[in-house]
């Protein structure tokens, strides 16, 4: 069947499709036959009846719809097949509204296409590694951070100042209206959620002392009934209670760790800080390399690409808030954000990932880099070793086919590509930090672009019994 390819903006594709006529009528011929097969027409069994009582019965529109049901997708295949289209959605198909029979059927059908990419030429550009330096105020400050856990808080016969925990009991009132019933809070003074003017308000008054205030409740105000309203905020201070840290010294840290003396513990935060630092590095260099190419890269990439994307981004995102107990609204509230700013973020991020995922994926094939069957085994080797022994050989089983093991064979090819990138353009500094292989600061969690494909790989082929147990070991150990 002829067809014509034309390309179009947004990486898409119109098909101009011919059918021939002598295709129409043998195809008429044949939904004649399927139709009448569901007719019931007196005098013949189904499917025996001659083809104008047929056509009588039906009608010659809904014959015309059948015969166009079948010729039409088959005819958009052929096309193509004929053209080397290759498609990500489903097509857009224009008919003609009276096709006829003695006529070629001529249609067009506009369809998504894969991204193009042209990639750039960084072989100019230079990306400065940024020093990874740890000084002994860092790990001062990270050790009093420990201390901090482990304080203490002291009822003090003084006024209130900041850094202090205050016990109180507040209402609010609002326009006159009767108070709500008096609710017990812990503070800390220069540092809680309370509208502005409540530091003010309690700060040089002791136990025993009253404060009030008057402030506008912000939009994600707890108090449902008086967010946004002008209220009058009563403070009855009951108690003012000051932090006390432990000493530091060798029983503090043997009591937050397998230390025996401080020294050991600052050895033990200093290596965690370098290591902090040396990751955070690592990922700035490869960041301003990967932002080098794209900026330097042409892309055309289709709308439902992105708005795939798009969508997937905004499930991560309010996944992440539902586990931090936030609902999307009220943090759009405290972001002083609309839905259409949530979701128009959402696509701007999307796009950066399509853009970032498709130039690396160029630059890999610009410089012929392949991922070899011992890499693969060792990566899902890698990304199993997160998961109870006992799950261990389904979720490597598993990670080895189909589209999860394709997933594996992509994530470690941009890998590959990232890591000669960054090389390219720092001068071959070389690696920071190996934070692809870092257990131990992952959380204990496997690599995130991994994780999807392995718990769906698990999902998919459940060990046997599937039961509850069964499900929990699926998930990575923390």
């Amino acid at each position: 069947m002829p067809a014509t390819a034309e390309k179009l903006a947004g990486s898409r594709v119109r098909l101009s499709v011919e059918v021939p006529s002598d295709d129409l009528q043998k195809e008429y011929g044949r939904a004649v036959q399927r139709v009448g097969r569901r007719l019931k027409i007196p005098g013949f069994r189904p499917g025996k009846a001659p083809r104008r009582l047929v056509e009588r019965a039906a009608g010659e529109g809904a014959l015309m719809q059948d015969m166009l049901e079948a010729v039409v997708p088959r005819a958009y295949t052929s096309a193509l097949e004929t053209t080397g289209v290759d498609p990500i959605d489903q097509p857009e198909i224009d008919l003609p509204d009276a096709p006829s029979l003695d006529a070629p059927l001529v249609f067009s059908a506009e369809v998504a296409v894969r991204p193009t990419v042209e990639l750039g030429d960084v072989s100019g550009v230079t990306v400065e590694a940024p020093a990874a330096e740890v000084g002994e105020d860092d790990v001062d400050a990270q050790i009093e951070q420990i201390r901090a856990t482990q304080a203490s808080w002291e009822p003090v016969d003084r006024p209130a100042a900041a850094g202090d925990m205050i016990q109180t009991l507040i209402r609010m009132t609002a326009g006159g209206g009767a108070p709500d019933a008096p609710q017990p809070y812990n503070v800390l003074v220069g540092e809680n959620g309370f509208p502005a003017g409540f530091d003010a308000a309690v700060t040089g008054r002791s136990a025993g002392d009253s404060a009030s205030y008057d402030a506008v409740l912000p939009p994600d105000d707890p108090n449902e009934a008086l967010r946004g309203q002008m209220v009058t905020i009563e403070i009855q201070i009951d108690a003012v209670n000051e932090q006390r840290l432990p000493d530091l010294d060798d029983e503090f840290a043997r009591s937050v760790g397998p230390f025996d003396s401080v020294a050991a513990l600052r050895e033990r935060v200093t290596r965690e800080l370098h290591h902090q630092q040396a990751h955070a590095a690592q990922r700035e260099v490869e960041d301003r390399a990967v932002n080098a190419l794209v900026e330097r890269t042409a892309f055309e990439v289709a709308d439902v690409l992105i708005d795939r994307e798009r969508d997937q981004v905004i499930r991560e995102r309010t996944q992440s808030l539902v586990d931090g107990g936030v609902a999307v609204d009220t943090y759009l509230a405290m972001q002083g954000l609309s839905r259409g700013d949530w979701e128009a973020n959402a696509r701007d991020d999307a796009l950066r990932r399509i853009q970032r995922g498709l130039a690396l994926d160029a630059y890999a094939t610009q410089h012929e880099l392949t991922v070899g069957e011992e890499e693969m085994q060792a990566e899902v080797d890698r990304v199993a070793g997160f998961y109870p022994e006992e799950r261990r050989s389904l979720i490597r089983s598993n990670l080895m086919r189909g589209e999860a093991r394709e997933r594996v064979a992509t994530t470690l090819r941009s890998r590959k590509a990232l890591q000669a990138l960054t090389a390219a353009l720092t001068g071959g500094a070389g690696t920071l930090h190996d934070h692809e292989h870092d257990h131990e600061h992952e959380h204990g969690a496997p690599p995130p672009e991994l994780a999807a494909a392995a718990e769906e790989a698990a999902a998919a082929h459940p060990a046997e019994p599937a039961d509850d147990a069964a499900d929990d070991a699926a998930r990575p150990q923390a």
